[in-house]
Order: C-alpha cells, then sequence, then structure tokens
C-alpha cells in the first residue's frame, strides 16, 4: 500500500477521463495538490509549477476536509469546475483576477454545469465568487455515471478531519442551446434541489450517492479540523471606512477622521 500515489492517481484517472470525454483531451497535465484553505473546494492556479529545464505546469488544488461529508458527484464536480479554469487559460479569455466571465460561463454550461453565484437556480451566472448547479441529463451528469463505472472509479482516501460540505448539491432541468454568438438556456420548471444521499435522487440519475461518511467503516472517527484562533483581527474607521489589522482588543483613533475604529 502506497497512499500518496494512490491519492494522487485516483485524481489524474478523473481528470484524463473528464479532459477526454468534456474537453476532446485538449487540455494539458496538470499538478495535483491537497490544499486546505477553508470556504474552497478547490482552485485552479495556471502555470504555479516549473522546472529545471525551463517547462512549465499548472495547478489544480482539491481540498481534502470537505471530502468526507461530500458525495463523490461533488468532487468531481469541483474537478471539472476547475478544468473550465484551464480550459479557458489555454484557449480562452481569462478576465483579470479571480472574475468569472461570460465565456467561462458559457463552458460551463456546454459541459454541464450551470454557473451560479448561490450555487442554485437562480444565482448569477457571472461573477468574482462562483459556484455551479448539475444540469440533470447535461454531459457532465451523463459522463460522471460512465467515469463511476470506468475500472469501478472510487476516490482511495479520505481525510478524517471533515469540515462541513461547502454547499449541498443541486440539479436542475434545462434545456441548452449553444449557439456562435452565446448561449440561450430555458429552464423548465419544476426546480429541483436535493441532497445527493436523498432517495428522491432516482429522479435524477445518482440514486447510488452518498455521502464518504456514510460509506466508510464504523472504526473510521471523523474528527472536526483543528480551528486556530486568529493572531490579528480587522479594524474599520466608520467615518472613512480604511481598514487597518492588529492583534485583538486594541482601542485604535483613526488621525483623519478622530473617530474609533470598529473591531470587525
Amino acid at each position: 500500500m502506497k497512499p500518496t500515489p494512490e491519492l494522487y492517481a485516483s485524481l489524474e484517472e478523473a481528470y484524463e477521463f473528464f479532459n477526454h470525454r468534456l474537453f476532446e483531451s485538449g487540455l494539458p497535465t496538470v499538478i495535483f495538490t491537497v490544499q486546505r484553505q477553508n470556504g474552497v473546494m478547490g482552485y485552479f492556479a495556471p502555470e504555479r509549477w516549473g522546472n529545471l529545464h525551463g517547462n512549465k505546469c499548472h495547478e489544480i488544488a482539491i481540498n481534502p476536509s470537505y471530502i468526507a461529508n461530500s458525495c463523490l458527484i461533488e468532487v468531481l464536480q469541483t474537478l471539472v469546475h476547475e478544468m473550465v479554469h484551464c480550459w479557458q487559460y489555454c484557449h480562452g479569455t481569462p478576465a483579470k483576477g479571480h472574475y468569472h466571465n461570460r465565456e467561462w460561463a458559457q463552458k460551463m454550461i456546454e459541459v454541464g454545469l450551470m454557473p451560479s453565484s448561490t450555487g442554485v437556480p437562480g444565482g448569477a451566472r457571472t461573477g468574482q465568487v462562483m459556484s455551479d448547479y448539475i444540469v440533470k441529463d447535461g454531459r457532465f451528469a451523463r459522463i460522471f455515471e460512465e467515469m463511476k463505472k470506468h475500472n469501478n472509479f472510487q476516490l482511495k482516501w479520505i481525510d478524517r478531519f471533515a469540515a462541513e460540505r461547502v454547499f449541498d448539491p443541486a440539479f436542475h432541468d434545462a434545456s441548452i442551446n449553444i449557439q456562435a454568438d452565446g448561449v440561450t438556456t430555458v429552464l423548465t420548471p419544476p426546480i429541483k434541489v436535493q441532497d445527493c444521499d436523498s432517495s428522491q435522487n432516482q429522479q435524477l440519475n445518482v440514486r447510488n450517492e452518498i455521502r464518504y461518511s456514510a460509506l466508510l467503516p464504523k472504526e473510521f472517527i471523523l474528527e472536526k479540523p483543528v480551528r486556530h484562533k486568529k493572531s490579528k483581527s480587522k479594524y474599520r474607521c466608520p467615518g472613512c471606512l480604511t481598514h487597518v489589522w492588529g492583534r485583538a482588543g486594541l482601542n485604535l483613533l483613526c488621525g483623519d477622521c478622530s473617530q474609533p475604529y470598529e473591531e470587525a
């Protein structure tokens, strides 16, 4: 048993499968890392890595803290979300900073993930902080089922320090028409949003999806991640709205407004 290669091999297997089936093998090889950044299921970092020969490589990070309280479809949904960022960096025009622009949103819809600022139907499709939900019978939903059947795919290792999931998985019926000059999406009622371990998921083609916490052996005791106390606090001046950082409990006075700073 070699845990490190087993962990990363499962992520690479999923990446290669979705790359072939969703992106026509148009994405380059990436380096996978596991990062425990609070509130983030994953991220894409372009050209983060380099070797001594001058080669560069992109990074996709997956947060292991959220896996135990999630189901497989959520983890792979996060993976494909980051793969769309990789696609846009390689073949499109990414926006500045972390903004999710229209081009990114169109590609998400094309692969079967509907962008939403709230993670459920009705949210904005572009923005700085974005989530998404699964289109029922969309490309991702169909290919996910193929992925599960491919060599009985499963993640090999689960972090025992389990944080609560960032969002509940959502599904929605949608009729998607991708046009040359944009995307037209017609949502068809009713809206269906269910937990991945809900018995009602028989209607959503994910009837066997339950959280990893329910799949693990009884002796596999999950623990909550250790939360470290903040070493610094943020202070805000109610007058000029400037911010400063310092240790907790400081009594600060703004030199411009003569007003006391409020600890956030």
